[in-house]
């Protein structure tokens, strides 16, 4: 029930940019859910987002690498990275350049682990491609990008916005 103050308050005009920014809010939130739904037991979004990067732009990098490719602290993926190894998704080498460094890369097990969640979501991912067009998701994609790299470059000066996502 509205309070009567509320009721008869005039309409609050949203600014464009705040607009876009609850769209983006509730895709991602609704994104997120899907997928969740569809993972199997002991996976966490965050393992699959990191399995979907490596399936997408391979693998090979450092921890410090992903920790920036993936918005996170180095901490927080060190201790993705350790689950996902206990779960047999990914190995963590030592680089054979630099001992000091470390290496990840997705196993076998981490490929299958994948491609299984990307199966059982086939109907998902076929509807919203029967939802829209290739030329719909195209048209977006410049402002999306350029809006992240703004964000970043305002959020982090210095940060290499190129290398994120």
């Amino acid at each position: 029930m509205t309070t009567p103050a509320l009721r008869n308050a005039p309409a609050v005009q949203a600014h464009p940019f705040v607009e876009v920014f609850h769209e983006i809010g509730a895709i991602e939130h609704y994104l997120r859910m899907s997928v969740t739904k569809h993972l199997p037991p002991g996976m966490t979004h965050a393992h699959f987002e990191l399995l979907q990067w490596f399936m997408r732009h391979g693998d090979g990098q450092t921890p410090a690498e992903l920790a920036r490719i993936l918005l996170m602290t180095k901490g927080a993926v060190t201790n993705i990275l350790q689950k996902m190894s206990q779960m047999g998704w990914v190995a963590v080498l030592a680089d054979t350049a630099d001992r000091r460094k470390k290496r990840v890369k997705i196993t076998r097990a981490g490929i299958e682990a994948s491609q299984a969640v990307m199966k059982d979501m086939k109907a998902k991912t076929e509807a919203l491609r029967d939802g829209f067009t290739d030329n719909e998701f195209r048209a977006v994609t410049p402002f999306l990008k350029a809006l992240r790299v703004f964000l970043s470059e305002i959020s982090e000066p210095g940060a290499p916005a190129a290398a994120l996502r």
